[in-house]
């Protein structure tokens, strides 16, 4: 319940003037969901404070020296280059929003290194075969593949004359 609290606090605040950055990534959640958190617990060793996996969120403490900045890092499913993947938005409102994209780059190289290149994009889908065009196209309806299309015969051209005519 208190998790849940936190997250509806976090996402209801009013945004004054927050940086938020986003990256899109085609790995899926479950991967991206435990790279993100070992990337900011132990790769960056920031205390992590509420979290919740289903509702893909968690809480952590930017550190700068001594100073210690509240930062959140939100996962989102969604389609990524035609496969499951997610959005990853990191946000770090007292702090400039390269600071931000940093985190996302390393959580970028991680998941390559983690768990290598993500799968080859799918081809895109075709339409299946037809053996007839389209109508209004001026194709010819009712050919069978390889057939010929019949010649119209040249009218008679008439000899001597205006060949203009």
């Amino acid at each position: 319940m208190r998790t849940t609290l936190a997250a509806l606090i976090v996402l209801a605040a009013p945004a004054i003037a927050q940086a938020r950055t986003s990256q899109d990534y085609p790995y899926p959640f479950e991967k991206a969901w435990s790279a993100s958190v070992r990337l900011v617990r132990v790769d960056l060793r920031f205390p992590i404070g509420d979290r919740d996996e289903q509702l893909g969120f968690f809480l952590f403490d930017y550190q700068d020296g001594p100073r210690s900045y509240p930062g959140s890092v939100e996962l989102l499913r969604q389609r990524v280059e035609g496969r499951d993947g997610v959005r990853v938005v990191v946000q770090i409102s007292a702090m400039p929003s390269y600071v931000e994209r940093m985190i996302l780059d390393r959580l970028g190289h991680k998941l390559v290194d983690d768990f290598g290149e993500p799968a080859p994009r799918p081809p895109p889908a075709q339409p299946p075969p037809s053996d007839r065009s389209p109508p209004g196209r001026g194709g010819q309806s009712g050919r069978q593949p390889g057939q010929s299309v019949p010649r119209q015969p040249s009218p008679p051209r008439q000899s001597g004359g205006d060949p203009r005519r």
